[in-house]
């Protein structure tokens, strides 16, 4: 796909927490699951990610989005994605979404892009491992209309720091547009509809929900 320098993208930018310590083939599988993320994801939004997840320095990755309106939900999916399946996968993560123009990806290597999204998202992924503020932020040169999206996205990602691997099951079901009943049907082993709400509740679904629509509200 051509960039288009007159446009905004949103590159989204995430890495795994504590990954250095864990067990070689624990790693190698990551690597894996996240391409699988990436590919389900590309299914979801086939028109706004114009090229796949790369991964970088081994526990990193990145993604584009090119409608930025849906970042910050590609970008939930994407982290209920990896919680789901996390067996003995590592579970926290951290992302950072920059919105913004691009000047290039090369080769369709995502990593190796550049433009005012990518230095937006990398900064900002760095900040929250220095600072350790937040598990989720968002960041655009425009301060103001930046704030409040920041604001949704920062507690959006505090919710979700506890959710278990059932709960985002559920939330990445709900987030596809899913009904309760139809979350029930492709659960992998045998639930019923009542846990399946039950799990949704205890994520805040409701309130999350809400907040998605705020953000792309906002955002558009």
């Amino acid at each position: 796909m051509k960039v288009d320098p007159a446009k905004n993208y949103a590159v989204v930018s995430g890495d795994f927490i504590g990954f250095s310590g864990l067990p070689a083939e624990t790693r190698e599988s990551s690597y894996h699951l996240v391409k699988q993320a990436g590919a389900e994801l590309a299914r979801l939004f086939p028109s706004a990610m114009p090229w796949e997840v790369d991964m970088f320095r081994g526990d990193g990755w990145q993604f584009v989005l090119a409608d930025p309106v849906i970042s910050l939900r590609a970008a939930l999916f994407f982290r209920a994605y990896l919680r789901a399946r996390a067996g003995g996968h590592p579970t926290d993560v951290r992302l950072a979404i920059g919105v913004g123009p691009i000047d290039y990806v090369p080769d369709n290597r995502v990593s190796a892009g550049d433009g005012t999204a990518f230095r937006l998202s990398g900064r900002l992924l760095d900040q929250i491992a220095m600072q350790k503020t937040g598990s989720m932020r968002f960041v655009m040169e425009d301060e103001k209309l930046s704030l409040p999206l920041d604001g949704i996205t920062l507690l959006i990602g505090a919710l979700a720091d506890n959710w278990t691997e059932r709960q985002a099951r559920a939330v990445a079901g709900a987030l596809q547009g899913l009904t309760i009943i139809q979350i029930t049907e492709q659960w992998p082993d045998r639930i019923s509809r009542q846990a399946v709400g039950k799990h949704l509740a205890r994520t805040r679904w409701p309130e999350i929900r809400i907040g998605l629509k705020i953000f792309e509200s906002t955002a558009s």
